[in-house]
């Protein structure tokens, strides 16, 4: 993640919000609690605000409950246990549930607050993770294991920086009125269920109008939607769409096969290749060109 997509926060910022949420304090809280680790630090700025005392726990009634910021809403769920609690946030996820801290900034950015480490970068989460895994984030094998998995997860979804717009922007004026294949791209995608690699190879196969795309760009194409959080079917149709609507051909077909380690690995354990195709214009219309490319991508040389 670089620093353009991430929003850093001043104390001034945060201040600012915390005014906003002390201003919507209406039912006369008798403390504070701040739901860690960031909510602990807006829960002292807003008991100093509000000339209340921190508490250690929220198992009162009367406690006002704080965060940083609710995403899923799930730590705020666990730690209300009474239906006149309030809670409140400074900022909340677009998709977050409506009935947590609903008057809460909302903001679909990163957000790098003043006191976390590393530009707000999510190795708190992993550490975590290897924790609940049983084993010690702290020694020597696992120390640097953070940081490569967050840089890891990074590169495996440098898709969403992509623009397929722009991949696909630079075409030659090349008459050529019959189909032109590129067989077997390989690609590495995450699926979007167990964030485990899917594998496998993409056939693209395009009938132009009166000019055709770079060799590489095709490459370059798949990469773009492969390199996100997937699943095989959006992924076949998000290729064939990019390239119907960016080049509009005649036609357009895509045909995908890929190994999923999520199902080989866990629950079912089997090995399986699945095969997706998308198919467009006179791909989808016409028996003879959709036979065509299946014929050209099961042919070896």
């Amino acid at each position: 993640m670089s620093d353009a997509q991430i929003r850093h926060l001043s104390w001034a910022d945060v201040m600012d919000e915390v005014n906003k949420l002390c201003e919507r304090v209406t039912n006369n809280p008798t403390g504070v609690y701040g739901i860690p680790t960031g909510g602990a630090v807006v829960a002292t700025l807003v008991a100093a605000r509000l000339s209340l005392p921190l508490v250690e726990t929220p198992d009162n009634p009367s406690t006002l409950v704080v965060d940083d910021l609710v995403d899923t809403g799930r730590t705020m769920s666990h730690v209300r246990p009474y239906g006149g609690m309030f809670t409140d946030a400074l900022f909340r996820k677009p998709w977050s549930p409506a009935t947590l801290c609903p008057n809460a900034t909302e903001t679909d950015a990163w957000l790098a607050f003043p006191w976390e480490r590393d530009n707000g970068d999510p190795v708190d989460a992993v550490i975590r993770l290897i924790q609940h895994l049983g084993e010690d984030p702290t020694r020597d094998g696992l120390l640097d294991t953070p940081r490569r998995v967050t840089k890891a997860y990074r590169e495996l979804t440098k898709g969403y920086r992509d623009d397929p717009a722009e991949i696909l922007s630079k075409t030659f004026d090349v008459p050529h009125d019959q189909m032109i294949v590129v067989k077997r791209l390989p690609f590495v995608s995450l699926c979007e269920h167990h964030l485990l690699p899917f594998t496998g190879h993409a056939t693209i196969g395009y009938i132009s109008t009166d000019r055709v795309v770079g060799l590489s760009k095709l490459g370059r194409l798949v990469d773009a939607f492969a390199n996100r959080l997937q699943v095989q079917e959006r992924l076949t149709d998000e290729i064939a769409d990019a390239i119907e609507t960016h080049l509009r051909p005649l036609g357009v077909g895509v045909i995908v096969s890929a190994n999923h380690s999520c199902m080989a690995l866990r629950g079912v354990k089997k090995h399986g290749e699945m095969v997706t195709s998308a198919m467009r214009g006179v791909m989808r219309d016409r028996e003879q060109a959709r036979h065509e490319l299946l014929t050209l991508h099961t042919t070896t040389v």
